[in-house]
């Protein structure tokens, strides 16, 4: 097959089949089987054996992995607080909400930066060096005597963090097409709410069985095994990551499947990868994608923090003991885990992403203005809108899977979104908790969760700007292939018609 070479809205050359019989078969599939697709097969032949056996038997393990023991990382204070941390600490005022803040500061600022250098230095040196890190930074956590200890602690497990999500968002989009990569984005964003729930069951059970042991509190204990089960991981990770199709060494590719790949993400559209330069980065910040994009996503994260205070409320009625407040929020995160794989299997198989997200929000929403209002909203209600929140996360992989997609033509636009997306984010997300969320109005966040109904409102209005932009990019690039195509067409004409 042979490719013709075009240019994306922002100048960068990709390469397109000039048959369009592949993406004409796709669009006469009927919704029906689309739907039917969600069960079967994720690729077929050769595809398969590339994408499944290999890449994410190693790859995938490795940020499954990582990803769970970074929200395990990411919970245990919350956990350890309930568990005697913030006795033992004398945490008093808002210091608990300043651990989360101290790690976010460290967590933005290493991410912008984490992705220009991958672009020089490969993800598979970089990302796990930063791992060695943060397991380092997560053993010291253990050993705090005061908050201002734990602070210094949390910020550079969150700088070394800050290197992890972005990254593997950049390899995912580098090695999976548009029917592939909506699933391994929920497969992964999936595994990291497994280290959330498991945090509260480890918590527990270190509270019972190792409270004391050593001489040392069952709370430290969460910090000590959170960095033995990253550790491995780690080290792993030196050998599992296989960079991207165009510079991959690994040795468990062969030749042949490496090529494979390369062919692929060629006949998906993907452009060329080039080093990061202030000229490119220029032509990234003249497009509207690096706005709207960040900007929604900025709503989203800022929105999440309404679930994740239900242990806070549950302390607060004193009837539960410390193993059930730990270990009852944890049907939000499994909840998450489901919506999530549900999200990526059904946008991959029916090739939909932005009704999921408004799904998503829309079933948030409900439950912060549930929250919001509080008086008079019966107990259950309360229980269940904090369960509720469980629906709104697993779109964020889908979103991503947007920015891949409609960025993958410029894969250095790709890889600077990716990180500022996150990066942008969580640097509001940083201060917004600290005015909205104060620990000392707990259980009630009057003022969080209705900034929070608002934030919600703001997502879905700016991902229909996204959702708008998109399709009118997509009539421009058709009007020009359809011009294109009219041209070719006069032109063999006239070189067949005869003389006169």
């Amino acid at each position: 097959m042979s490719y013709d070479i075009q240019k994306n809205s922002v100048g960068a050359e990709i390469h397109t089949p000039e048959s369009s019989s592949i993406s004409g078969s796709s669009k006469k599939k009927s919704l029906r089987l689309r739907i039917r697709e969600i069960f079967g097969p994720v690729t077929r032949g050769a595809q398969a054996d590339l994408q499944t056996r290999h890449i994410y038997s190693y790859f995938g393990t490795w940020a499954g992995f990582t990803y769970f023991s970074k929200n395990l990382n990411s919970n245990n204070v919350s956990n350890a607080y309930v568990s005697g941390m913030k006795e033992d600490l004398n945490v008093v005022g808002n210091e608990y909400q300043t651990f989360t803040t101290m790690w976010t500061i460290g967590y933005v600022i290493s991410q912008i930066p984490s992705q220009m250098i991958i672009t020089r230095i490969r993800p598979s040196i970089w990302c796990p060096s930063w791992e060695l890190i943060w397991v380092l930074v997560t053993f010291a956590a253990a050993a705090v005597q005061t908050p201002q200890h734990l602070y210094v602690c949390r910020f550079f497990v969150g700088f070394a963090e800050g290197t992890f999500y972005p990254a593997v968002h950049t390899i995912l989009g580098g090695w999976y097409t548009k029917r592939e990569l909506a699933k391994r984005a929920s497969i992964f964003f999936a595994s990291a709410f497994v280290g959330s729930m498991f945090s509260g069951y480890l918590q527990a059970a270190l509270y019972k069985g190792m409270n004391g042991t050593g001489g040392l509190e069952g709370w430290r204990w969460l910090f000590i095994f959170d960095g033995v089960i990253t550790f491995p991981m780690a080290l792993w990770a030196y050998y599992a990551l296989p960079d991207l199709p165009s510079n991959t060494r690994v040795n468990w590719l062969t030749d042949n499947e490496k090529q494979l790949a390369r062919q692929r993400m060629i006949d998906a559209g993907n452009g060329k990868d080039e080093p990061f330069t202030w000229v490119g980065i220029k032509r990234v910040l003249g497009n509207w994608h690096f706005w709207v994009y960040t900007a929604y996503y900025t709503f989203f994260i800022c929105s999440e923090n309404i679930g994740i205070y239900m242990n806070l409320w549950l302390k607060s009625l004193n009837r539960y003991s410390v193993p059930d407040i730990n270990t009852y929020p944890t049907a939000t995160n499994a909840i998450t885990i489901v919506t999530t794989l549900a999200y990526g299997w059904t946008s991959d198989a029916v090739q939909l992403r932005s009704p999921i997200v408004y799904f998503s929000l829309t079933v948030c929403f409900f439950a912060a203005l549930n929250l919001a209002i509080w008086e008079g909203v019966p107990f259950g209600l309360k229980w269940a809108s904090f369960y509720l929140t469980g629906f709104a996360q697993g779109s964020g992989p889908i979103f991503l899977t947007m920015v891949n997609e409609a960025c993958a033509g410029n894969p250095l636009e790709r890889k600077f979104i990716l990180g500022t997306t996150n990066s942008v984010a969580y640097a509001f997300n940083a201060w917004i908790p600290l005015l909205t969320y104060n620990t000392a109005k707990a259980p009630r966040f009057l003022l969080g969760n209705s900034v929070t109904v608002g934030l919600i409102v703001c997502a879905a209005a700016t991902l229909t700007v996204a959702v708008v932009l998109q399709r009118r990019d997509a009539a421009k690039s058709n009007d020009t292939d359809s011009t294109d195509a009219q041209d070719d067409l006069v032109v063999e004409e006239g070189s067949w018609a005869p003389k006169l």
